[in-house]
C-alpha cells in the first residue's frame, strides 16, 4: 500500500496530485479516502463483484481513468480497506505488548480500541470478511495477518490464566468470540455519534474482559489501570 500512496502523491508527499474530477463532485484533499468511501457504499449495496470500476469512479466524482491512477484495479481498493483496519489493530497489539500492564488491562485496552477503530472506519468490515470474491494469494496473505490478531488474544488469555488474572477457559474459542464481538459491533453501533461510539467500545471491552476475570478480580480495577496508561 505504501508504494501506491507514494505514486498518488506529488513532490514532497503533501497531498495527492490533482487528477481531474468529474464536474459533478467537489474536489477533496484525500482522493484515496473518497474512492474507498464511494466503493464501500457500492460494495455494500451491490457486492464487490457487482460494483463496476466505472460506477465507483462516478460515485467518487472521478473519471474512470483517474481512479486507475490511485488504484490500478478494483481489488486494490478492497486490499486498502482490509489494510486500513488490519494494520492499526496489529500496531496496537505490538504497542500494548511493550507496555507494563496486567494481561487484563492489556486485553481491555485492545478490545476497546478495536471496537472504536472499526466503527470509525467508513466501511463495514463484516462484508469484507465474508465476501469470498477475491481468493488470491494477496488476499490470503491479509487473512494470515489477521490470524496474528487471534494469536495475540490467545496469548493474553494464556498468560492471564498463568498469572491467575483469568479463570480457566478454552483460549482458542474465547479469542474467536472476542474478535467476532469487536468486528461485528459495526453492525449495531451508532457510528455517527462519536461520543456514544466510545461509550459502546468501553461497554463491549468491559463485558468481554469481565467474562474471563478470575474470582475476586474487578473490572473497575482493570479500567482504572488502563486509564493510568491512557493519561500517562
Amino acid at each position: 500500500m505504501k508504494r501506491e500512496e507514494e505514486k498518488a502523491r506529488g513532490e514532497g508527499g503533501a497531498k495527492p496530485v490533482g487528477r481531474p474530477r468529474s464536474g459533478e463532485a467537489p474536489a477533496s484533499d484525500d482522493t484515496r479516502a473518497d474512492i474507498i468511501a464511494a466503493a464501500a457504499r457500492l460494495f455494500r449495496a451491490k457486492g464487490i463483484a457487482g460494483a463496476s470500476v466505472r460506477e465507483i469512479a462516478a460515485e467518487a466524482g472521478l473519471r474512470k481513468a483517474s481512479l486507475y491512477y490511485y488504484f490500478p484495479a478494483k481489488e486494490d481498493i478492497v486490499y486498502a480497506m482490509i489494510e486500513g483496519v488490519l494494520a492499526p489493530a496489529l500496531a496496537m497489539q505490538k504497542k500494548l505488548s511493550r507496555a507494563r500492564l496486567s494481561e487484563a488491562a492489556r486485553l481491555y485496552l485492545y478490545l476497546r480500541f478495536d471496537v472504536e477503530m472499526l466503527c470509525a472506519a467508513p466501511y463495514d468490515c463484516t462484508w469484507l470478511l465474508s465476501h469470498g470474491d477475491l481468493s488470491d494469494k494477496r488476499l490470503a496473505a491479509h487473512w494470515k495477518e489477521r490470524e496474528k490478531l487471534l494469536g495475540w488474544l490467545r496469548a493474553r488469555l494464556r498468560e492471564g490464566q498463568a498469572k491467575r488474572e483469568f479463570a480457566a477457559c478454552d483460549g482458542a474459542t474465547v479469542a474467536k468470540a472476542m474478535l467476532a464481538a469487536t468486528e461485528y459491533s459495526v453492525t449495531w453501533a451508532e457510528r455517527e455519534d462519536r461520543a456514544r461510539m466510545r461509550r459502546n467500545a468501553e461497554e463491549v471491552a468491559s463485558l468481554l474482559v469481565r467474562g474471563v476475570l478470575a474470582e475476586g478480580r474487578s473490572i473497575d480495577d482493570v479500567k482504572a489501570e488502563a486509564a493510568r496508561l491512557t493519561h500517562a
